[in-house]
């Protein structure tokens, strides 16, 4: 077995998601893809095919973690190469997940993987965060690199009453969250994966 796959089944494996043949295989064909665009239109500055893995499919599969079991609705906002959107979406099938992503060429890559693999509980929106004002969702997250009040502010709008906001944030994340004001409490939730020697700050903000 490849390195990648093999890379891949442990972070499965210790995420609680079965390590099934289709699903490698769905995220094997995901990376080539992925490699293959970036060549022409720059989707990713991750390149390397372990770092692909630990770094945008098991790193968006950890969001999984701060979120409560069940059927819901997922706005990933900035999704780019589709993280965490994608990765959540192939994984689990009962969370209805739509993309925001304003640039053309990111989004031509999107539909390109959506209609390789058949995702039906994936949508697809070419706006930005502040432009979609008729839709609100379970949880909302982004991998862009935004602070946790600027996310606030950007997409605070999209979540329902009760919803639950989710970023992943460095570590110098404790400064974020001393300038947020006290009506807006977060919580931080440190999560790893140990064969992949991953490890990650998540920072959830539940709405009003």
């Amino acid at each position: 077995m490849a390195k990648e796959r093999e890379i891949l089944r442990d972070g499965l494996l210790e995420l609680g998601i079965e390590p099934k043949v289709e699903t490698v295989a769905v995220f094997d064909l995901y990376r080539q893809e992925l490699k293959k665009w970036n060549k022409v239109h720059n989707i990713t500055a991750i390149t390397d095919d372990n770092e692909i893995v630990v770094k945008h499919f098991l790193d968006s599969l950890l969001y999984l973690k701060a979120m409560p079991a069940g059927r819901l609705t997922l706005c990933d906002v900035g999704s780019g190469g589709g993280f965490p959107g994608i990765p959540i979406a192939i994984v689990r099938a009962d969370i209805e997940v739509t993309l925001l992503e304003p640039s053309r060429k990111k989004i031509a890559f999107l539909r390109q993987i959506r209609r390789l693999f058949s995702l039906k509980n994936l949508e697809i929106i070419d706006a930005r965060a502040e432009d979609v004002t008729d839709r609100q969702f379970d949880v909302v997250v982004t991998r862009a690199l935004f602070t946790v009040s600027d996310m606030i502010k950007k997409a605070g709008h999209l979540l329902r009453k009760g919803g639950l906001l989710v970023l992943n944030k460095g570590p110098k994340f404790q400064e974020e969250i001393r300038k947020l004001p006290p009506s807006i409490p977060a919580k931080v939730m440190s999560v790893s994966l140990h064969k992949a020697q991953l490890t990650r700050n998540l920072i959830t903000v539940a709405s009003p």
